[in-house]
């Protein structure tokens, strides 16, 4: 007990520190002593949940009151946002005059007490002392990456992806360390349950299973007991997990729902976990592994191209949204390196440093744990650098296998453990210089955005609008998610941007935006109401903020909107409902609601 007490401390400490910065985000969460979700995706993430908690509707994973007429299959797993609603029902039970959101807003923040744990248990599990595990706290807690994850408000799923990383890491580290049944049942378990949570999750398998592939070519395999408990629990947990599932019930094959597909892959993986276990590596064996493994891919293949330009964001839907953007490719555009250093900090670019030495590691290593140590940080820093949104998976390897790095440099060079520390103290102070200037403390608009913060004082008029009439809203698709949370009103289209779906309705969403006003209400009978909300009115440089002529603002904005904001001779059957209007002398309404009235 005593030696686990310093340990307990920094987890502590640090968990409180996280804490501290992720309670910066109260000016995105609270306006008017209301809470509000913080950033696009959790206002979804926020109806949904209150929706199955406390509403008429209950919970779904079929919504048709986004992307009419048609409705849309949700891409989010069941796991996460049921749980939350069982979690927030017991809350309201307990409280029942607390805002349903005032009980979410804190669920990112007190989590924070998990994952600065499962940091800490990976620190230690990979061989750093105390002091370099607070130091690599230390620079979590400080990273606006961190903050994104577990500010207040922030109740959007990944940093529970990060949990699901950070556990990976962790259970692996433990699994081929000591491949017991136990363990092996352990990380089964959490691979199949992760799919849960996040679709996209499965791919948490690949890094277990290069583990166990170059184990096995090294003639190094895992015991056959081992590995057939791992693949048995893997494959029993995602049929358990599926089970709830809509999209699976449905008979889907897609990776973007919780479907067959996950179940194909997490018995594919089972298939060659159990072939190692029973066979020893030859020629012979690897060349009926190999066509084993083509047979089970072939039927992917088209949904693995579709994933791969998914993670490379050169899916064309998805390419102009700044969470798929690399910070790589941003870097190269004007204002990259302070935005990347903004967010990474200096760290960033000790990522190809980081990403050599692990794997120098995996070309030397033997010991079971340091090869899938290393192979899980290639892979998560391989990530990290091809989203933005992907950073969860690499992050902590960047943060911990940076430590490591500098601590094997160290001992070559015979360096005192007092010099090493004082050097890691250096090179952390020097790396999160840009987060602490210019990030980490900002003051941050309602739900993490200028735009909507500037418009949230008209959701009121629209939700009792569509209380008394409801119908179906056409706006810009960055809307579409917080008019849901809003109001009782459907919408067209909105954030979600990865099925055909999504593409046809935004392209349809386009071309009505692209019409007069009487062009629309011929062309789109099932469209009620219009939010108008006019993007760009000022011109923003750092330092420089000037206000946008009618004319400048139109070269930014949709036909109709700039119609219906500019237009001398609005038709009859627009009915205006509100307004919020311009008040730095220039004469126009920046945000408009209409109401289509037809005979």
């Amino acid at each position: 007990m005593k030696r686990s007490l310093p340990w307990l401390g920094i987890w502590l400490l640090f968990s409180l520190v996280t804490v501290a910065i992720a309670m910066l985000y109260q000016t995105a969460a609270i306006v008017d002593g209301q809470y509000l979700p913080v950033s696009n995706d959790s206002f979804y993430h926020a109806r949904r949940i209150i929706d199955a908690a406390i509403g008429e509707r209950g919970f779904y994973q079929f919504d048709d009151m986004i992307h009419v007429p048609e409705g849309s299959w949700l891409n989010w797993p069941w796991a996460y946002d049921y749980l939350l609603a069982l979690a927030l029902r017991v809350a309201l039970f307990v409280r029942p005059d607390m805002q349903p959101m005032q009980f979410l807003a804190y669920v990112p923040v007190l989590w924070v007490f998990v994952n600065t744990g499962l940091m800490t248990l990976i620190a230690r599990s990979a061989g750093l002392g105390p002091v370099a595990t607070a130091i690599g706290l230390l620079v979590f807690a400080l990273s606006p990456l961190t903050q994104n994850l577990h500010g207040l408000g922030l109740i959007d799923h990944h940093f529970i992806e990060l949990s699901f990383v950070l556990a990976t890491v962790l259970a692996g580290q433990r699994f081929f360390a000591q491949p017991g049944g136990p363990a092996a049942i352990a990380l089964g378990v959490l691979l199949g349950v992760a799919v849960g949570f996040h679709n996209g999750l499965f791919i948490l398998q690949l890094p277990v299973l290069a583990a166990v592939l170059l184990l096995w070519l090294r003639g190094a395999g895992l015991p056959r007991p081992s590995l057939q408990a791992l693949a048995a629990s893997l494959a029993g947990a995602t049929l358990l997990v599926l089970l709830p599932s809509a999209p699976f019930r449905d008979l889907q094959f897609e990776f973007w729902t919780l479907s067959w597909f996950h179940l194909y892959v997490a018995f594919g993986s089972a298939v060659v976990l159990t072939f190692v276990g029973q066979r020893s590596f030859s020629a012979k064996n690897l060349a009926v592994l190999a066509v084993i493994g083509t047979l089970m891919i072939a039927p992917l293949l088209a949904k693995l191209v579709t994933g791969a330009a998914f993670v490379s964001g050169s899916l064309d839907i998805i390419g102009e949204i700044t969470e798929v953007e690399s910070p790589l490719a941003r870097l190269g555009k004007p204002g990259g390196l302070g935005y990347v250093t903004m967010l990474y900090g200096w760290l960033f670019f000790a990522a190809p440093l980081v990403f050599v030495h692990q794997a120098w590691r995996l070309y030397r290593e033997r010991d079971a744990a340091s090869v899938f140590f290393a192979i899980m940080s290639l892979f998560g820093i391989a990530l990290m650098l091809s989203q933005y949104r992907l950073h969860p998976f690499g992050f902590w390897a960047l943060i911990i296998g940076g430590l490591l790095g500098i601590e094997a440099a160290m001992r070559r060079f015979e360096v005192s453990r007092l010099v090493t520390t004082v050097v890691t103290l250096a090179i952390v102070a020097i790396a999160i210089q840009p987060p602490l200037r210019n990030q980490l403390f900002a003051r941050v608009p309602p739900g993490l955005d200028r735009d909507y913060a500037a418009s949230v004082a008209i959701f009121p008029s629209l939700a009792t609008a569509c209380t008394r009439r409801p119908g179906a809203v056409l706006s810009y698709r960055d809307d579409g998610h917080p008019i849901r949370y809003h109001s009782d009103c459907s919408v067209v289209t909105n954030n979600f941007l990865i099925t055909p779906l999504h593409r046809r309705k935004v392209a349809e969403s386009n071309r009505y935006l692209s019409m007069t006003p009487q062009q629309l209400v011929e062309a789109a009978p099932h469209i009620r109401y219009v939010f108008v909300r006019m993007l760009d009115i000022y011109e923003m440089r750092p330092g420089h903020v000037r206000p946008r002529t009618p004319d400048e603002i139109k070269r930014f904005n949709a036909p109709l909107f700039n119609a219906l904001t500019f237009g001398d001779a609005i038709p009859p059957e627009f009915r205006l409902i509100d307004e919020l209007r311009i008040d730095d002398g220039r004469d126009f309404a920046y945000v408009r609601i209409f109401e289509i009235v037809r005979n």
